[in-house]
């Protein structure tokens, strides 16, 4: 089935940015990414929430390590907490509560998603129980995909991403050491024709199957950079919407087989080549912030390196809290702060994202002044307007009204929702750079 046209050259496309190259959506599939950030850059109001249920994986990339996280880190595979289905729904109603313009709920890790059945199946389903309108994802290595498409298609999986780097068993050996498949652990290029022929034949079972695949393929100079092209006809012969062309990730100190050799990330125009080749034959995706397999909120919201940022300035409220509907977490003992930002259409707050932060005092009366924690924390919030906590010391108080930042404490009990409507309601009048938009109620 044709779901996109097809330009009429395509000589000069190697030289031509790619968002310059259209392709046009069916009407029906348009309406279908309306509401998911990921699909459509004009739906970056929308959040998008990734419940870490799957740690295991039946592959091993030479990108990917899954060993090493931290709060501030963002990069696929990367989680601060594992979930079982019955925390992931307790965390989706959570958030759900108070982020109204959450419409995606995926399952993308830490490990694959389908290499954890049992797990990702019994998420998929207390979640569409719970909120039959969620627009359920997952994402997957695809090497089990053929066999759980149907599975997948029936717990109601609409958008599915597939990691697809190579066609070419040649150019699989050098991303995949080894793949686990069958009760049988493959290795060289056994293990990369195993991958390569699951792959596409999922793919092509998933797209049979009603669901909108978006094909991820991370960029590799001097590996797959040369055969993007072959990749993307292929993909797009069985299927596939959406490309997404992703640099690779290799910093040393993320203790991949990559990162230790050496193995060098694309540069900005290696990149743009790539995808405007691709752009010859599907979309693109460039908008993506390789997420962490448990970021929430908004692409724009701060989940990874993004390149072009899509949340324009605005008034936005952290509320310090460890998952409760209440504001009863002190400053010093959040662990994470929940952020909010004023909608001006809507005229009330919209959930933007979840900012995990070290809790830097563990007292029940006062906090140490010189933990060096202590910044780190203030830093996390230090763009936002107001922090609405239950309690905050006199140091950290005075640290952010520096910053420009106004700690509230006036809704200390209160619930975030009421509290959040409040703030709302005092600034509901248009926002003006030097306007009065204090809300400060101490």
């Amino acid at each position: 089935m044709e779901r996109q046209s097809m330009p009429s050259t395509t000589q000069h496309a190697a030289t031509r940015p790619a968002d310059q190259v259209r392709h046009l959506l069916p009407k029906d599939i348009q309406q279908q990414i309306a509401t998911h950030p990921c699909y459509s850059k004009q739906a970056h109001q929308y959040a998008r929430m990734h419940l870490p249920v799957a740690p295991a994986c039946n592959i091993q990339c030479h990108y990917c390590n899954r060993k090493y996280d931290c709060s501030n880190e963002s990069r696929p595979g990367v989680v601060s907490r594992l979930m079982d289905s019955d925390g992931a729904l307790k965390q989706f109603r959570s958030i759900k509560r108070r982020a109204p313009n959450l419409t995606v709920v995926g399952i993308a890790g830490p490990g694959d998603a389908l290499a954890n059945s049992q797990a990702t199946f019994a998420t998929l389903k207390k979640i569409r129980m719970e909120d039959p309108q969620a627009q359920l994802c997952i994402s997957t290595n695809g090497l089990m995909l053929e066999h759980y498409a149907s599975e997948l298609a029936a717990a109601g999986v609409h958008h599915l991403t597939v990691t697809i780097n190579c066609i070419d068993p040649a150019i699989g050996e050098q991303i995949y050491p080894w793949v686990y498949y069958d009760h049988k652990r493959l290795r060289g290029r056994a293990a990369a024709e195993r991958l390569i022929q699951n792959q596409l034949a999922g793919l092509e079972a998933a797209a049979a199957a009603g669901m909108l695949v978006k094909v991820n393929t991370v960029l590799i100079p001097g590996i797959n950079d040369h055969h993007i092209e072959q990749v993307s006809q292929e993909v797009r012969r069985r299927g596939a919407l959406m490309h997404n062309i992703m640099p690779l990730i290799s910093a040393a100190e993320h203790g991949t087989f990559f990162g230790i050799r050496g193995q060098r990330g694309p540069s900005a125009s290696e990149l743009e080549a790539a995808r405007a080749i691709s752009s010859q034959y599907m979309p693109q995706m460039t908008h993506c912030q390789q997420c962490r397999a448990d970021a929430v909120g908004t692409l724009g919201g701060g989940c990874g390196q993004s390149e072009e940022p899509v949340v324009e300035h605005s008034y936005k409220v952290a509320v310090a809290g460890n998952g409760e509907a209440l504001i009863q977490t002190h400053f010093g003992h959040a662990k994470r702060f929940e952020i909010y930002r004023f909608d001006k259409q809507q005229q009330q707050f919209i959930y933007l994202e979840t900012r995990q932060v070290a809790q830097y005092c563990s007292g029940t009366h006062a906090c140490p002044d010189d933990d060096s924690d202590k910044q780190l924390i203030i830093d996390a919030v230090a763009d936002c307007q107001t922090v609405l906590c239950a309690r905050m010391g006199i140091a950290p108080w005075r640290a952010l009204e520096k910053l420009g930042v106004t700690p509230n404490v006036d809704f200390a009990f209160q619930p975030i929702t009421e509290a959040l409507a409040s703030i709302a309601a005092r600034i509901a009048t248009p926002l003006t750079p030097g306007g009065n938009h204090e809300v400060c109620h101490y």
